[in-house]
């Protein structure tokens, strides 16, 4: 959803993959303060600049701890009060991409079956979707996986793993605006069409072996035709 159907009107700059903006830096520290506090091993999340590699971490490393499911959920839930600080963040400051509508419109016409796969809250993916703001959506989307449907989070593929179960199909394309969404692709055997609303370079774009670039949805369409 963030980056590819919304967009913040005034994006944080990407140096490569990573981004560098204060508040959601400090967003991280918290994230990693509540983990420790619970017996995560410091040494095995410092490193982490990324909220997802910081959620997976913490959550495998629990499970592999011995803790309880219920015990794994009260301190993700805990570490999530931060995480969704962020995320309430940056939707008071999006607006839909344009040519989301437009494009949206043309795959269903073509008879695309669509889901959609988000590391957003569900709340948030609720509120949006079905708001006249951002063209409500989520009419497009008869299903949807956010990060309160899954354990792990994109980078990993549980989250498309899901929605190919939930779809009985494994022909997917995967579309995302990050390198994340690249690698969550990938490894659950879809097809990943980056949308580039990042930026990012030539090199970083080969990096991610896409099988396409586009620059809004709307664009879609006519590559889909083109896929061999």
């Amino acid at each position: 959803m963030d980056g590819t159907l919304i967009i913040l009107k005034h994006r944080p700059k990407y140096r490569g993959t990573i981004t560098h903006h204060t508040p959601y830096m400090s967003i991280k520290v918290r994230m990693k303060e509540i983990a420790v506090r619970h017996g995560v091993p410091a040494e095995e999340i410092t490193s982490m600049n990324r909220m997802a590699h910081i959620w997976n971490r913490v959550r495998r490393y629990l499970e592999e701890d011995g803790q309880s499911q219920e015990e794994v959920q009260e301190i993700m839930d805990e570490i999530n009060i931060p995480f969704m600080v962020e995320e309430r963040s940056e939707h008071k400051q999006s607006v839909l991409l344009p040519g989301t509508l437009a494009g949206l419109y043309a795959l269903k016409s073509m008879g695309y079956e669509m889901g959609l796969v988000t590391t957003a809250s569900r709340k948030s993916y609720d509120r949006l979707s079905t708001s006249d703001d951002y063209g409500s959506f989520g009419d497009f989307f008869p299903l949807s996986i956010t990060r309160d449907d899954c354990d792990y989070i994109k980078p990993d593929p549980e989250p498309i793993n899901r929605m190919m179960e939930l779809c009985g199909r494994d022909d997917v394309v995967y579309v995302g605006d990050s390198d994340h969404d690249a690698l969550a692709a990938k490894a659950a055997g879809a097809r990943f069409v980056l949308i580039n609303t990042r930026n990012y370079d030539k090199e970083i774009i080969n990096s991610f072996s896409t099988d396409g670039v586009i620059k809004n949805l709307s664009q879609l369409p006519e590559l889909l035709n083109n896929l061999p």
